[in-house]
C-alpha cells in the first residue's frame, strides 16, 4: 500500500536508507540481517533516530533502548551511541516506511 507520505512494506521488503515510523521514531535503517530457520525468516535491523530529541522529551522509548556500550580498555563499558534502535520482525510483518522526498 502507498500513499503520498509512507509506504507499508513487510520485514523482507526493507533497505538500508529506508526511514521507518515506529513507536514515535523516524528511523533510519542503517545494518540489517536475517535469520533463517524452520519456522521462517527473523530480520533484524539497527538504525539511526532521526527525531532523537523529541523521543527524548516525549519519554516514549526508555533511554536504555536507544544506547549502544563498548569495551574500552582502562575505562571498561563506556556508551557508544545514544541515539540506535533495533527493529526485528518475521518476514510478513508490515512497517510504515517514509517515500523519497
Amino acid at each position: 500500500m502507498t500513499t503520498n507520505d509512507v509506504t507499508v512494506k513487510t520485514t523482507s521488503e526493507l533497505t538500508k536508507g529506508d526511514i521507518v515510523h515506529t513507536h514515535g521514531m523516524r528511523l533510519r535503517l542503517d545494518i540489517g540481517a536475517a535469520h533463517t530457520r524452520p519456522s521462517g525468516t527473523f530480520y533484524v535491523w539497527t538504525g539511526t533516530v532521526l527525531n532523537i530529541d523529541y523521543i527524548r522529551e516525549q519519554d516514549i522509548v526508555p533511554t536504555s533502548y536507544l544506547r549502544t556500550q563498548r569495551w574500552e580498555e582502562g575505562k571498561g563499558w563506556v556508551t557508544d551511541r545514544e541515539d540506535v534502535y533495533v527493529v526485528t520482525g518475521i518476514e510478513y510483518q508490515n512497517w510504515l516506511v517514509e517515500n523519497p522526498a
